[in-house]
């Protein structure tokens, strides 16, 4: 069946009259009759009855009507994908970026960078860290920006800073009414949001709470794991419970009404932010100068690199 068939049994499902579906058509009624005889030819079969009050579709009809709909849809699927051909971004740098200290650094570095090469074309790719190992390993990425990501085999691992992990918690009761650092114990019992399970950052808070008191994330009182930082401030602010958020992610949220920040009685809670980059393959020129404009450009007192947060991250 070919594609102007297809048009015509889509508009012969909704006209009235073969005058009106050859109006829409832009054919005379002679030339749709004729074409209609030749698509029945074809099929074997009556497609429409004709009475002296219009037109209707026989069960053939209808049956064909539907396949043509699905072909339809096929064809401008086809179409999509064949124009994504010519109408893809033509990147020569490939970044992989957190969703948070990724997504706060890289976009002005790009901007940064772009103004002093012209010629440079970068796609940042968003995600969480396993999805953009991955990807490392597989060569869609010429490096990424990753937080709190242990060394694996297949990537390489250069620590550029360390960033905290801030509280924040409903403006309201008990949380408002807390006066100085909240006791771990009471910490435990209040409602906790946790981050997306599967990007590991949940797992900062979790080394930590292990490591000095012996706790694990079922020692909380977890009430909601959501996907997104926007998701977990709007949790916080609805008052489902308390959570933690990477500071350039607090810090936007520094004025919002409905938030405070509050104090534990523990360490900070550090992580580090790392260049990654695949072991298996060189980076191009581009990426290499990218990168190391990247390393030579993070804003001053981004991150914290005292002996306290290496030690303790």
């Amino acid at each position: 069946m070919l594609f102007d068939d297809i048009e015509v049994l889509l508009v012969l499902s909704k006209a009235k009259s073969l005058s009106q579906a050859a109006g829409q058509l832009y054919m005379s009624r002679p030339g749709l009759s004729q074409k209609i005889a030749a698509i029945e030819k074809q099929l074997g079969t009556s497609l429409i009855n004709r009475t002296s009050t219009g037109i209707s579709l026989t069960q053939a009809g209808k049956v064909a009507v539907k396949f043509a709909q699905n072909m339809a849809d096929m064809e401008r699927v086809m179409a999509s994908q064949i124009a994504a051909i010519d109408e893809h971004f033509p990147a020569n740098i490939t970044v992989g970026m957190s969703y948070a200290d990724g997504v706060t650094l890289l976009p002005r570095l790009v901007a940064l960078y772009v103004r002093e090469n012209p010629e440079a074309r970068v796609h940042l790719d968003a995600g969480y860290e396993p999805e953009l190992v991955q990807k490392l390993k597989d060569g869609e990425l010429d490096f990424a920006i990753l937080e709190n990501q242990p060394t694996e085999p297949g990537i390489v691992t250069e620590v550029l800073g360390y960033k905290r992990l801030v509280f924040l918690a409903p403006d309201k009761a008990p949380y408002n009414q807390a006066v100085g650092s909240v006791p771990i114990e009471t910490l435990l019992k209040w409602p906790m949001i946790v981050y997306e399970w599967h990007s590991g950052r949940h797992m900062v808070g979790n080394r930590h709470f292990r490591e000095r008191y012996g706790l694990s994330l079922r020692d909380h009182n977890m009430v909601g794991c959501f996907d997104t930082h926007e998701a977990m401030v709007e949790g916080v602010k609805a008052g489902l419970g308390w959570a933690t958020l990477p500071e350039c992610i607090a810090s936007r949220y520094r004025n919002e009404p409905g938030i405070i920040r509050f104090k534990v009685a523990t360490d900070t809670m550090w992580y580090p932010v790392s260049l990654t980059w695949p072991s298996s393959c060189s980076p191009s020129d581009e990426a290499r100068d990218f990168a190391n404009f990247v390393r030579e450009n993070i804003p001053e007192g981004y991150f914290a690199n005292s002996t306290e947060a290496q030690l303790r991250s």
